[in-house]
């Protein structure tokens, strides 16, 4: 066990018990259509609610734990799956406190921008996310409805004039080898068909409990792009339903490029698809496509909407400052994209004109995968690896990759607990566990959720 000392901070950097915050604060299950835009979040951001704050952070660490649980290494032979079947995601992940139960894993084909980033195709498709339902009643009372949650119709729904960037549609709407079922037949199909199915499925089983059903999508980049057009296109469906029209559609994207152009930024507002955009003011990632052409420029954007590459973000922005005491100066320009800095200063954002404020979220964990955090809080930089790299010893005394069986021991986890204020950080390795067959095809392959 690593203990890590606790943070020294700065003097404009304010120390907030979550008790003290929440004191005065309504219970969510009495205020839950806020959360997801009822009102347009007005009033809710500057300053930040904590109730809104603390989902947002809630639903973000769903999404950080799909990088995770990401098998993205170029020579294993897992490439672009997920490291843990449905049933036991959230438990090998730590989450089993969650409340949720994940019904189905979302695989995206990313051949176009594959070519252009130079990384390995895969016929099955790259692990994207999964899709998961609020069924523990617990829960359930707390955020005072049954929430749907993605971490991500064959037919098209796009209305004249919307225009979608040629990668993100591609990624969207390509299809990929999916088996149907354990010894199903292999059929192509697409992320869109995919997540519209299943949430349709999902919403057809609790269609009892319509008045208080949400639909929440959340992810970071691209996931985040990819998660907008899913929103559009679930809610183009249930406009078209009776009565399924109210159940609210919502998005918290973090670091999100623009999608479309002006006409898909008003069909998102006109269908009521709620999106909050949390970005990061020295993220570049946000101020693309359409560097030139864009809502910053809206009276020539307007004027020149027609143009191919113009285009408009959606929904609300909550732009975060690099105003943290923790993090030290860096030329890296990739490190401001990096999530787990995002939820660093979102933990620390009270409002627009306000100074950092500690709330007690793990510092240790913006080095996850950077080198943001100053040296004198003595934690290593991209400290979340595998062990050995994936490798283990055979019999033979010989290291090699484990060919059917994913082994489970190879991802090094971080546990959180907190005695007398004091944040430790326990980093553990998972027992190797054998798996039959079946559970072992679960984790490769998307499959219907038949149990």
């Amino acid at each position: 066990m690593a203990v890590f000392p606790l943070p020294q901070l700065e003097d404009n950097a304010v120390l907030l018990p979550s008790s003290q915050t929440n004191s005065t604060q309504p219970q969510l299950c009495d205020v839950w259509r806020d959360i997801p835009g009822a009102r347009n979040w007005n009033g809710l951001l500057d300053p930040m609610v904590p109730n809104l704050k603390a989902e947002a952070l809630r639903y973000e660490n769903l999404a950080q734990l799909c990088y995770d649980a990401f098998d993205g290494k170029s020579y294993s032979k897992n490439y672009g799956t997920c490291y843990h079947s449905k049933r036991d995601l959230f438990n090998k992940m730590g989450m089993s406190e969650s409340g949720y139960h994940v019904t189905k894993y979302v695989y995206a084909n990313t051949n176009l921008l594959n070519q252009v980033f130079g990384e390995k195709p895969k016929d099955q498709g790259v692990w994207l996310g999964f899709i998961a339902v609020c069924t523990d009643p617990n829960e359930i009372r707390r955020l005072g409805r049954r929430d749907i949650r993605t971490g991500k119709n064959q037919e098209h729904h796009f209305a004249d004039g919307v225009l979608i960037e040629t990668g993100f549609l591609s990624c969207y709407t390509s299809t990929i080898r999916h088996r149907q079922g354990f010894a199903g037949a292999t059929v192509n199909i697409s992320t869109r068909d995919l997540v519209v199915s299943e949430i349709n499925r999902l919403i057809q089983v609790y269609e009892k409990e319509m008045d208080n059903l949400s639909i929440t999508f959340t992810r970071h980049s691209l996931g985040a792009a990819l998660k907008t057009l899913s929103a559009y296109d679930i809610k183009q469906m249930l406009c078209t339903k009776h009565n399924f029209h109210q159940i609210p559609v919502t998005v918290f994207a973090f670091a999100s490029p623009r999608v479309g152009n002006l006409a898909f930024a008003k069909r998102v507002e006109e269908i009521r698809v709620k999106v909050l955009r949390f970005v990061n003011k020295r993220d570049l990632v946000p101020k693309v496509p359409g560097v030139c052409m864009n809502e910053n420029v809206r009276c020539l954007s307007k004027l020149l909407h027609w143009l191919p590459w113009t285009y408009f973000h959606v929904g609300v922005e909550l732009p975060l400052h690099n105003n943290s005491p923790f993090i030290q100066h860096t030329h890296n320009l990739a490190y401001f994209h990096n999530l787990e800095l995002y939820l660093h200063l979102l933990d620390g954002y009270v409002g627009s004109k306000q100074p950092f404020s500690w709330s007690g979220r793990d510092h240790a964990l913006v080095n996850k995968s950077c080198d943001l955090l100053r040296e004198k809080y003595e934690i290593p930089p991209k400290w979340w690896q595998e062990q050995n790299k994936g490798l283990v010893k055979g019999p033979d005394g010989k290291w090699t990759q484990p060919s059917e069986e994913r082994n489970n021991s190879c991802l090094t986890q971080l546990q959180m607990t907190s005695t007398s204020n004091v944040l430790r950080c326990n980093v553990t390795t998972t027992l190797n566990l054998k798996r039959e067959m079946k559970s072992t095809m679960q984790e490769f392959i998307a499959v219907d959720d038949t149990d």
